[in-house]
């Protein structure tokens, strides 16, 4: 029932050992302290068994060199071969995963969904569900912004289903903010201080965090974990109230050394980043800015308004009719298409600034 040290029945997350490292080597034991990775172990079948060395959150990254050779010697110390073979079956995977980063611009008329509209969790690198959830949010929004207006009395169905009932610049806003609204985006920026706490702890620093991060109730650390809305327990984070709970159930939990740290962390944070850790936390300090339409700003940007704002300059430019004549012409028939194709360029410019 064992692969080495581990069960084939059960996975191992967020192994922080740093045991297999030589006390003859005290630079690289300093190394893995102060910039931790943890081992994750995941059963297959037979004896074989799939681990993954990882850093949780780095600025900068831990390089994949540095995390093979650190799986290499914790499996060694272990007593675990780690076999090649060269089939299908056997992989070796590089996964590099940016956590927090900008939300997506205001204003613009192209809809980044999944990671491309930072919707990876800022904290565990989580995306997937997550994602389905919000594009499912931002193509109901879609839909609906793209549809015709309904008929008006009995007016011809034909008639009317010309023109959506939104401008693209208004689908656009609105399929973000149905992704990324004011309380979403709360409840990220409690999730991208927990990154950015992280951080700063050393492996002693995450032993803790973790022992008390999972001696909370099943639903308060799941929700976390999942942290968007429609997903299981989320409704333990959806609100300030809620994310207040759940850190005071956390703080009481770890050990009071981890904890001084993240009130620290909390005070130095908020100095550094201003509101947006208190606006998730207290419902004071007001709210994120949102990604609603706005006619009065998105009137003056976007390709659509510069396009207009081309033509209108066009229309009032002042042009010449009488362009020099090329090198080479030899005869009146040549001579005549050239001013033909003046005039008749002259002719389109008139009239469309007579319009």
């Amino acid at each position: 029932t064992m692969a080495g040290p581990y069960d084939k029945e059960a996975m191992t997350l967020f192994d922080y050992r740093t045991d297999h490292f030589n006390d003859n080597d005290p630079q690289q034991l300093e190394k893995a302290t102060t910039a931790p990775t943890f081992l994750y172990v995941m059963p297959l079948f037979d004896n074989k068994i799939f681990v993954e060395e990882t850093s949780l959150v780095a600025r900068p990254a831990i390089s994949f060199q540095e995390c093979k050779d650190r799986c290499f010697q914790r499996l060694a110390h272990l007593g675990i071969d780690v076999n090649y073979i060269d089939t299908e079956e056997e992989e070796e995977e590089f996964s590099y995963i940016p956590l927090g980063g900008a939300l997506p611009l205001r204003g613009q008329r192209v809809i980044g969904l999944g990671g491309a509209a930072a919707m990876v969790h800022p904290s565990t690198g989580y995306h997937l569900c997550r994602m389905f959830m919000g594009v499912a949010d931002a193509a109901v929004t879609i839909r609906k912004g793209l549809l015709p207006p309904p008929p008006q009395g009995n007016q011809n169905n034909a008639a009317t289903t010309t023109t959506a009932t939104m401008t693209l610049e208004e689908i656009a806003a609105s399929a973000y903010h149905a992704v990324w609204s004011p309380d979403k985006i709360r409840q990220r920026n409690f999730a991208v201080f927990g990154a950015e706490f992280l951080m700063e702890q050393d492996v002693v620093g995450l032993r803790g965090f973790f022992d008390g991060f999972f001696r909370l109730p099943l639903e308060l650390w799941a929700g976390f974990l999942a942290g968007w809305p429609g997903l299981p327990n989320n409704q333990y984070h959806e609100t300030w109230f809620a994310r207040m709970w759940f850190g005071l159930n956390f703080i009481v939990r770890i050990p009071p050394t981890v904890g001084l740290a993240m009130l620290a962390s909390i005070i130095t944070y908020s100095l550094q980043a201003g509101t947006p850790l208190l606006q998730s936390v207290t419902p004071l300090f007001g709210e994120p800015p949102s990604y609603e339409y706005d006619n009065a700003v998105q009137a003056n940007i976007g390709d659509v308004a510069a396009k207009e704002e081309a033509r209108r300059m066009i229309q009032e430019s002042k042009y010449t009719k009488t362009v020099p004549v090329a090198f080479g012409l030899r005869d009146e028939e040549e001579e005549g298409m050239e001013v033909a194709t003046v005039t008749a360029t002259a002719t389109v410019a008139a009239t469309a600034n007579d319009d």
